[in-house]
C-alpha cells in the first residue's frame, strides 16, 4: 500500500515538473518575444525619433551629396559623417585662392603643411585626432602593446552630435568653426624660418576680425570635399583679406607601398622612427616621395615584358591659362620633357601637360585632386614646385608650380649676364619667344623635377671638366650638367670663339633619369620596403663610378664642398671663373653699346651693370670654396671610399691666389669711366673687399685647416701657411714700396681690423645682417658644440681650434705692426697717414690687452 502511494505520489510529482518545465519554457518564449517586441518598438521609436530630430535640424536646408552630405541651414554648415568612414585617415589642406597683400604668400600656395585626421566617436561627440605617423613599430614584437600606449592620437578638436541620419547610418555636426576661427594650421600667414632670423625680417602676421569673414561655399565629391571661407585681417594696423580653400580627403584606405630612400639619391622623405626587438635600438629611416605609378591589372603582363604602357594613374598637370600663349607652349613642353624619364622604366605618358579646362564646372585649381602650374603676378623673381604627400607612405596626391611672373626679369639678365658675349640675340631688350621660350622650358622640367619628389644636385655640375664646356660636341650631347635638378643657369664658360658650343641644360640629364628609375621602377619580386633594399642598392653600385651619377646634397648656410655648389660650372673653380671673369670684362667694355636704348634712360644699362659686378662676385665665391674645402661622400663599407677627403694644399692656395689678384685688380675694369658717367656711383671694390676679408676668416675654414694639420701634418696646408699668404698678399705693395690707391689702403684696413678682432683685441659693433653676421651664427652654433651637418656628415668643433688660431693671428697682428713701424715714413703723404693710422690702432689694441 505505501508502495503504491509512493508510486503514486512520484508520478505525480513527475508530471507536475514536466507541467511546470513546459510552462516555463512557453513563459520564457513569452518573455524573449515580447522583448524583441520591445526592442523593435524602441527601434522604431529612435529611428522615429532620430527622424524628427534630424527633419528638425535640418529643415530647409540645401543639401549637397558628396564624401559627407553637406547641409546648409542658413550661416550654418552641417556635415553628415558616415559611422563607416570613423577611424578612416583624411587630410586637409588650406590654400591661399586670393590675397590682397602678397609679400609672404602668393594666390595658389599653401602657407602650412597639410594635417594628418581621423575621426572617432561616442554617445555625444564626433572627435577629430591628429594623425601620428612618425613613430611605427613592429606589430609582432612583444613591445608594441608599450608602442600603443605611448603613441595615441591626440584630440584635436570635438564636436557635439546634433543628429543622428534617419537610419542611424551617419553622425550631423556643425564643424564651420573649424573653417572660420583663427586656427594656426590653417593660417595664412607662413610660419618663421631660419632666413627670417639670420636677415633679421619679420614674417607677415596678422589679427584675424571675426565680423569681416565668412563661408563663402562648399562642394563635396566622392573623395573631398571643398570649403572656401572669406577671412579678413588686421596687419600692421591696416586691413588684409584672403580666400582661403580648405580641401578635406579621404586617403587610401590601402596605402602605398613606401620606397625606403637613400642618402645617395636626392628625394624629398618622410621621415620614420621604428620601434622592433629585431634590432639593436631604435631604427631611423625614410620614405621617399613619390607618384604611385603602376601598370594597369590588364597590362601588368605586358610591362612585365619590357612593353611601353600607360600607368593606371597618370600624372596630369594642368597649365593656367593666365600664362601667355607665346610661352605657354614651351612651359608645357618643359612638363613633359620628362616623359623620357618614365619610358626608360615602361611606361608612355606617364606626364601629361594640359590648359585649364573651359568647359568643366567642377574644375577648380585650388581643389586638391588637380596638379597645377600657375601663374603669379608679383615683383619676386621666383619659381617654386611644392607638392603634398601621403606622409603614411610618401604618395604624391598633388603637385604645383608657382611661376612667379618676374621671374622672366631674372632668366633674361642671367642669360645676358652669362652668354652675351656668344650670343648676340639676349643683348636686345626683349629677347624673342625662342630664347625665353627656352629659358621657360628649362625652369618648367627643374620645378616639375620637385614636384616628382626630386631635391636639388648640386653636385651635377662637377662631373664635367670645364674644358669640355666648350667643346661643341660635348655640349650639344650632354648640355652644361648631368642634372636639371643642379642650380646651373647657363654656360658662362664658353668663348666667343667657341661655335656651336650649347649654352643651357639639358632637357633631362642622366642623373635624372637615373633617379626616376630609382625612385619609381617597380621591383616586383620584392614583397617589403626591406626586400626593395637589394636591388636598389645594386642600381647606385652600377654607377657609383660614373660622376654623373652622383648626388649632391643642397648645402645651407656655408658651402663647403668644392664638388657640391650652386650656381657654379664644371669641376675647377678657379679655371671657370677665369674663363667668366674674361667674359665678363668683354661685356664691361661693350655694356654702353649692348644696353642703351634710344628715347630711354640708362635703368637697363644700370641693372646689367649691377648683374656683372653680381655675376663677378659668384665666381669669387665658388673659388673660396676650395679654402678649407672638404670632399664629402656617401661611400658603403664595400666601396673602399673615404667619407671626407681635403682638398689639396696646391688647390687651396690657388684659389686664394685666384681671389686676392682679382679683387685687387677690380678697380681696373670694374670702374669703367664709360658705364660710371652714365650709372652713378653705383658700386665700390671695397665693398667686396670686406666680404671676401670676413670670409677668409670664418670660423669652418679654420676649423677645417686645423684638422688637416692633425690628420696629414706632411700634405696639410696649415692655419699659419695660410696667414702668412693673406699677409703676403695684403702687404705686397708696401713691402715693395709701390704707390698705394684707395683700394689697397681700405684691403690692408680690413685686413687689421679682422686681425684684431679674432684675436679679442677689438670690440666688435652690431650692424645690419651681413657677412660678418652669417660668421658669428655659425661661429656660435659650434662653440654651442652644436653638430655643423652636410649630407649627413658631421663636423664638431675641435678643442684645438684656439690653440692653433690664436698664436697664428697674434704673430700676423705683431707681423703688420712691426712692418707698419717699418714704413711709417715712407710713400706719399696719404699713405704715410694710412700707417700711422693703423700703427696707432694696433698699439692701442696691444696696450689695453
Amino acid at each position: 500500500m505505501n508502495k503504491i502511494f509512493t508510486l503514486l505520489l512520484v508520478g505525480a510529482l513527475t508530471a507536475g515538473a514536466v507541467t511546470a518545465n513546459a510552462e516555463s519554457q512557453i513563459f520564457k518564449k513569452k518573455k524573449k518575444k515580447a522583448k524583441a517586441e520591445t526592442e523593435q518598438s524602441a527601434a522604431k521609436d529612435s529611428t522615429k525619433s532620430s527622424m524628427t530630430e534630424y527633419k528638425k535640424l535640418l529643415k530647409g536646408a540645401k543639401t549637397i551629396d558628396g564624401m559627407f552630405k553637406i547641409h546648409i541651414v542658413k550661416d550654418k554648415y552641417y556635415f553628415e559623417i558616415p559611422k563607416d568612414l570613423m577611424g578612416r585617415d583624411f587630410m586637409i589642406a588650406s590654400r591661399v585662392s586670393s590675397t590682397s597683400n602678397n609679400k609672404d604668400i602668393a594666390a595658389g600656395q599653401m602657407p602650412r603643411n597639410p594635417v594628418l585626421v581621423t575621426f572617432s566617436a561616442d554617445k555625444k561627440k564626433i572627435y577629430m585626432h591628429k594623425k601620428m605617423v612618425r613613430n611605427l613599430c613592429d606589430t609582432t614584437s612583444n613591445m608594441y602593446a608599450a608602442f600603443q600606449r605611448n603613441f595615441s592620437d591626440p584630440i584635436w578638436e570635438a564636436y557635439k552630435i546634433e543628429s543622428l541620419s534617419p537610419d542611424s547610418s551617419a553622425y550631423v555636426i556643425d564643424m564651420s568653426s573649424l573653417f572660420i576661427t583663427d586656427v594656426p594650421e590653417f593660417s595664412p600667414f607662413r610660419s618663421e624660418n631660419i632666413m627670417d632670423v639670420l636677415m633679421k625680417r619679420k614674417a607677415l602676421k596678422g589679427s584675424l576680425v571675426s565680423s569681416k569673414s565668412a563661408i563663402l561655399g562648399m562642394k563635396s565629391f566622392p573623395l573631398n570635399i571643398n570649403i572656401k571661407t572669406l577671412m579678413s585681417y588686421t596687419v600692421d594696423g591696416g586691413p588684409f583679406t584672403v580666400t582661403m580653400t580648405r580641401n578635406i580627403i579621404l586617403l587610401p584606405e590601402e596605402i602605398m607601398r613606401p620606397r625606403y630612400g637613400d642618402s645617395r639619391i636626392g628625394y624629398f622623405d618622410e621621415s620614420k622612427r621604428f620601434y622592433t626587438e629585431k634590432k639593436d635600438g631604435l631604427q631611423e629611416l625614410t620614405y621617399i616621395n613619390r607618384w604611385d605609378l603602376q601598370p594597369k591589372p590588364e597590362d601588368l603582363e605586358r610591362y612585365k615584358q619590357g612593353e611601353l604602357v600607360e600607368p593606371q594613374k597618370p600624372i596630369v598637370y594642368y597649365v593656367d591659362t593666365a600664362i601667355p600663349d607665346k610661352w605657354r607652349d614651351y612651359i608645357k613642353k618643359g612638363i613633359e620633357d620628362w616623359q623620357v624619364a618614365f619610358e626608360e622604366i615602361g611606361f608612355k605618358n606617364a606626364i601629361v601637360a594640359k590648359d585649364y579646362p573651359k568647359d568643366d564646372p567642377n574644375f577648380d585649381p585650388d581643389d586638391i585632386r588637380y596638379s597645377c602650374y600657375r601663374m603669379i603676378t608679383t615683383p619676386i623673381q621666383n619659381s617654386m614646385g611644392p607638392s603634398c604627400a601621403d606622409p603614411r607612405s610618401g604618395e604624391i596626391i598633388q603637385g604645383d608650380v608657382l611661376f612667379y611672373s618676374n621671374i622672366i626679369k631674372l632668366l633674361h639678365n642671367w642669360r645676358f649676364v652669362q652668354t652675351a658675349t656668344v650670343d648676340p640675340k639676349v643683348r636686345k631688350a626683349v629677347f624673342d619667344d625662342e630664347t625665353m621660350g627656352s629659358s621657360l622650358r628649362y625652369v618648367a622640367a627643374h620645378e616639375i623635377g620637385h614636384t616628382l619628389g626630386l631635391m636639388h644636385n648640386f653636385g651635377a655640375s662637377y662631373s664635367y671638366p670645364v674644358d669640355s664646356l666648350r667643346s661643341a660636341t660635348f655640349t650639344q650631347k650632354y648640355g652644361t650638367t648631368p642634372s636639371i635638378m643642379d642650380y646651373t643657369r647657363y654656360n658662362y664658360v664658353a668663348q666667343p670663339e667657341d661655335k656651336g658650343v650649347a649654352l643651357t641644360p639639358p632637357l633631362l640629364g642622366v642623373y635624372d633619369k637615373f633617379a626616376i628609375k630609382w625612385g619609381y621602377k617597380p621591383i616586383f619580386d620584392a614583397a617589403s620596403p626591406e626586400d626593395e633594399k637589394a636591388t636598389l642598392n645594386k642600381w647606385i653600385k652600377e654607377k657609383e663610378n660614373d660622376p654623373m651619377y652622383k648626388y649632391g646634397p643642397q648645402p645651407f648656410i656655408n658651402e663647403v664642398d668644392p664638388s657640391c655648389k650652386s650656381e657654379d660650372l664644371g669641376d675647377n673653380a678657379v679655371k671657370a671663373g677665369r674663363y667668366g671673369l674674361k667674359n665678363l670684362k668683354l661685356i664691361m667694355k661693350n655694356l654702353p653699346e649692348w644696353t642703351c636704348e634710344d628715347d630711354h634712360q640708362y635703368e637697363r644699362l644700370t641693372e646689367s651693370y649691377q648683374e656683372v659686378i653680381m655675376q663677378m662676385q659668384r665666381y669669387l665665391l665658388h673659388a673660396m670654396v676650395s679654402i678649407g674645402g672638404i670632399y664629402f661622400d656617401e661611400p658603403r663599407r664595400d666601396s673602399e671610399k673615404p667619407v671626407i677627403r681635403f682638398v689639396s694644399k696646391a688647390e687651396q692656395k690657388e684659389a686664394l691666389k685666384f681671389v686676392m689678384e682679382t679683387m685687387m685688380e677690380l678697380p681696373e675694369w670694374v670702374l669703367d669711366k664709360k658705364v660710371i658717367e652714365y650709372t652713378g656711383p653705383t658700386y665700390s671694390p671695397s665693398t667686396l673687399q670686406s666680404i671676401i676679408m670676413n670670409r677668409l676668416f670664418f670660423t669652418y675654414i679654420t676649423s677645417s685647416l686645423v684638422l688637416y694639420e692633425e690628420l696629414y701634418p706632411k700634405q696639410a696646408y696649415t692655419f699659419a701657411e695660410y696667414m702668412d699668404d693673406i699677409y703676403d698678399f695684403v702687404w705686397k705693395k708696401t713691402i715693395s714700396g709701390a704707390r698705394l690707391n684707395m683700394y689697397d689702403r681700405n684691403l690692408q684696413i680690413t685686413y687689421v681690423e679682422k686681425l684684431l678682432k679674432e684675436g679679442g683685441m677689438l670690440k666688435q659693433k652690431s650692424s645690419p645682417f651681413s657677412f660678418k653676421d652669417l660668421n658669428e651664427v655659425e661661429k656660435q652654433l659650434l662653440t654651442d658644440n652644436v653638430d655643423w651637418t652636410k649630407a649627413g656628415f658631421e663636423l664638431n668643433p675641435l678643442g684645438s681650434v684656439d690653440m692653433v688660431k690664436n698664436p697664428a693671428i697674434h704673430q700676423k697682428v705683431m707681423d703688420s705692426y712691426s712692418l707698419l713701424r717699418s714704413k711709417v715714413n715712407t710713400g706719399d703723404a696719404t699713405t704715410r697717414a694710412h700707417y700711422q693710422s693703423l700703427v696707432f690702432k694696433i698699439k692701442q689694441a696691444l696696450t689695453e690687452q
